[in-house]
Parts: C-alpha cells; sequence; structure tokens
C-alpha cells in the first residue's frame, strides 16, 4: 500500500486529529471554564443570556486551549528530555511545529472573534493579556529562570474569573479579584505537589521547580503555607457579603481538608502523599467553584 493511501484511510486521519487534542491540555482549559461560569453568575443579578453563557464558555475555553499549544510549541525541548512528556505530540514528532503554531493561531483568532463580538471587548482583551503572559513571560522566561515561575506564572491561569465577570459587567470588580487570588493562591501548592514527584525529570530538563532549587523541605513547607492563605481568601467573599452561608460552608470544609492534606505531607515527609495532594487539589477548583454555582442559583435562578 503506498504512503498517499495509508494517510488517507480515515483512520489515519482520525489518528492524526486526535494528535492535536493533548495539544489543547484539554483538562486545564475545562478548569479555566469551570472557574469562569460560576463567577459570571456571581456578576449577574437577574440570570445570564443563555448565548452570552454559550460565547463565555466557547470563547473562554478556545483562548485556554490556544496557549497551551503555544506553550508545547514552546516547551518542546524540554518535553523531550522529560520522561513524562516526551511523548507528547510535538516532542514525539505526531504534529510538526508548523501545524501546531497554525492550529494555536486559529484557536486564539476564534476565542478572540467569539469573546469581543458575543460578549465584551474587556473579556476579549483580558483573555488576549493572560494569554501573551502565559507563553511570552511564563513559558519563555519564568518557567526557564526562576524557581517562583509557578508562583508568578500562575496569574496567566487564574484569569478565569477576570474573563467571566468582564462577560456580564464589561469591567472588573472586587469580587472578580478575590476569586482571581483564590486560584493565584492554589496554583503553587498544586503544582508543587506534581513537582515533588517528578523533581528528577525537571532537574534533567533544567528547569528551576522549587523541589530541584531548595529542596523537598523547603517544597512541603511553602505548599502548607500557600493552602493556609487560601482560608481568608474563600472566607472574604462571605464575610464581605458577595456569597451566603452554602459557598462558605462548602469551600470552607474544602479549604480546611487541603490544609490538612498539605499539614500531613509536611510532617511526615513522605513523598507518597504528594501525589493524592495533587489530585485533590485538581478536585478542590471543582468543589470551590461549584460551591459558588450553588449558592447563587439559589438566589437568582437562571
Amino acid at each position: 500500500m503506498s504512503n498517499s493511501t495509508t494517510h488517507n484511510h480515515p483512520a489515519a486521519l482520525a489518528a492524526g486529529w486526535r494528535s492535536y487534542l493533548p495539544l489543547t491540555k484539554p483538562t486545564i482549559s475545562l478548569l479555566v471554564v469551570v472557574t469562569m461560569l460560576p463567577t459570571m453568575l456571581l456578576a449577574s443579578s437577574s440570570g445570564i443570556a443563555p448565548a452570552l453563557m454559550v460565547a463565555a464558555v466557547v470563547g473562554t475555553f478556545l483562548s485556554s486551549a490556544s496557549a497551551s499549544v503555544f506553550n508545547h510549541l514552546l516547551d518542546a525541548d524540554l518535553d523531550l528530555v522529560m520522561n513524562r512528556t516526551r511523548g507528547r505530540p510535538l516532542p514525539s514528532g505526531q504534529v510538526s511545529a508548523a501545524r501546531g503554531f497554525l492550529f494555536g493561531g486559529v484557536l486564539a483568532a476564534f476565542s478572540l472573534v467569539v469573546l469581543y463580538k458575543w460578549t465584551t471587548p474587556a473579556a476579549a482583551y483580558i483573555a488576549l493579556l493572560a494569554n501573551i503572559f502565559y507563553v511570552l513571560i511564563y513559558t519563555l522566561c519564568l518557567k526557564r529562570y526562576t524557581d517562583q515561575n509557578i508562583v508568578i506564572g500562575g496569574a496567566a491561569g487564574a484569569v478565569g474569573p477576570l474573563i467571566g465577570w468582564a462577560a456580564v459587567q464589561g469591567g472588573l470588580s472586587w469580587q472578580a479579584w478575590v476569586l482571581f487570588g483564590i486560584i493565584f493562591l492554589w496554583t503553587p501548592p498544586h503544582f508543587w505537589a506534581l513537582a515533588i514527584k517528578y523533581q528528577r525529570d525537571y532537574a534533567a530538563a533544567k528547569v528551576p521547580m522549587l523541589p530541584v532549587t531548595r529542596g523537598e523541605d523547603t517544597t512541603r513547607k511553602q505548599i502548607f503555607i500557600y493552602t493556609l492563605t487560601l482560608i481568608p481568601a474563600v472566607a472574604s467573599l462571605s464575610v464581605f457579603g458577595a456569597t451566603g452561608f452554602l459557598f462558605l460552608f462548602i469551600a470552607g470544609l474544602a479549604t480546611i481538608y487541603f490544609c490538612l492534606q498539605a499539614w500531613s505531607l509536611l510532617k511526615s515527609r513522605r513523598n507518597d502523599l504528594a501525589m493524592p495532594l495533587f489530585h485533590y487539589s485538581c478536585l478542590y477548583l471543582f468543589a470551590v467553584f461549584g460551591a459558588l454555582a450553588l449558592d447563587r442559583l439559589i438566589i437568582v435562578p437562571l
């Protein structure tokens, strides 16, 4: 069978398209949407128009997906060195850099058009600035040259609430910034838990993650400290009247459990507890923003 015949076979084409999906980091992009959508509920006092909601979800997902594609492109050299990532589409050769760049560019263009035309210009500009920061500042600079890469770079992944609020209000307010702050403070313990497990990979790729540069003990302490800072951040929304008791109860319990897991990791000095903490941290944001959605839906039904 000729090469042309093989490439034109439907199964081969399907396999090719499936190679593009991991470039979008769909789980992370979904997480950005999960933090954006409940924020829209908080920003609205009378419900959200279905068209606005769909446009915000689609535009935000595409924006995050495009940033992830460019992140993959710029990290291809690092991914090739690390055992955990060398099977990704770009370092493994499943997708060429040129096609990856085109794919990311198309996603970015569509996301901006959708957000600008069907939500608000402010939402589109925030998404664009976040992508520029994530790709050029975090991926090219922070990730490679400082062990505070995740701390500072976490701002890019925390923009979901800012996009959501701007999509409804056309601007920002303190509630959006608090929700941004929750994700910003959540990011270091989330990624440092993963970095403890894969610190040899990061060391091999010369990525200055905290466990590599300052050791496991310091990393565990920092993880615990950051989880503690989430307590006042979460509580402030209810203390200042933005949310009700239901949010405080659910998000508060989720935060306390997060702190307890971090404390166990710190006191036990057992690296095998890092991944359970990492997995719970993924569920944590769903719990906090799910609680926000429930809190708002009880008060303001769609």
